[in-house]
């Protein structure tokens, strides 16, 4: 393994811009790009809105048998929210529930996985925040603390990604998370036809980077942007290559 690769990608609901389902795609995408662990959101699995329970396993196959399911919202036999799929174990899995404190139409949470891989652990987190900015700072100040409440004390280096709905890059939520964690520049990903905002991010964080010590991670992200992926979503998803 030269590299360790994690998809993050806002998937619509498992269906593409024409309306159609994109599943089967998706997990094609996964096998060509040789993911090892995908960060998935808006997984779709309500029946009243066209999805399957059945849908979970079409995206992991056979390739990728470790999940963690993040429901957002439940109906009789399916859900809606976050989703991470990997081809480790994932020897711990979290769902921080992000809305204690208030009752909003789209509940948000965020998936924290701790994943054995072959080069040593890794914490991945994924999320979907608010479009409503006062929302959207809740919700980090709430997940950053439900996040230190389970640190371990063997520190892993943490990858934090997902769609977070903030399109101002001057925005103090993108400048206080820069303060905590690394941020991996990548480009515009919505609208996917033809992107203008940076709604998908991801920030890395290794033990001692706070302290001032020289990062050991190499990582880097970009946002994916063939003719392979443009109609697969609304939003472009980001590919992040870890090497340890």
């Amino acid at each position: 393994m030269n590299a360790l690769r994690i998809l993050s990608f806002n998937i619509h609901g498992g269906v593409d811009r024409k309306g159609l389902g994109n599943l089967r795609r998706i997990h094609a995408l996964m096998e060509d790009f040789d993911i090892d662990i995908g960060v998935l959101q808006e997984m779709e699995t309500r029946p009243s809105r066209g999805g399957h329970p059945g849908n979970v396993e079409i995206l992991c196959g056979n390739e990728r048998p470790h999940r963690l399911l993040g429901p957002a919202m439940k109906e009789d036999g399916g859900w809606y929210g976050n989703l991470i799929l990997s081809r480790f174990p994932i020897v711990r899995g979290l769902v921080h529930d992000l809305e204690r404190k208030h009752q909003v139409l789209e509940p948000r949470n965020a998936v924290d996985a701790l994943i054995e891989t072959p080069k040593g652990r890794l914490r991945v987190i994924g999320t979907h925040l608010s479009l409503s900015s006062i929302l959207r700072r809740w919700e980090i100040t709430n997940l950053i603390r439900l996040i230190n409440m389970v640190e371990d004390k063997a520190r892993s280096p943490v990858f934090f990604m997902g769609d977070f709905n903030e399109w101002l890059w001057s925005s103090r939520l993108l400048r206080h998370l820069d303060r905590l964690m690394r941020p991996l520049p990548c480009a515009k990903t919505f609208p996917a036809f033809c992107p203008v905002f940076r709604l998908d991010r991801v920030w890395c964080d290794e033990p001692g980077y706070k302290a001032g010590m020289k990062m050991k991670l190499d990582a880097e992200a970009r946002t994916l942007n063939g003719p392979e992926v443009r109609d697969l979503s609304d939003h472009l998803p980001l590919l992040i290559e870890v090497r340890l």
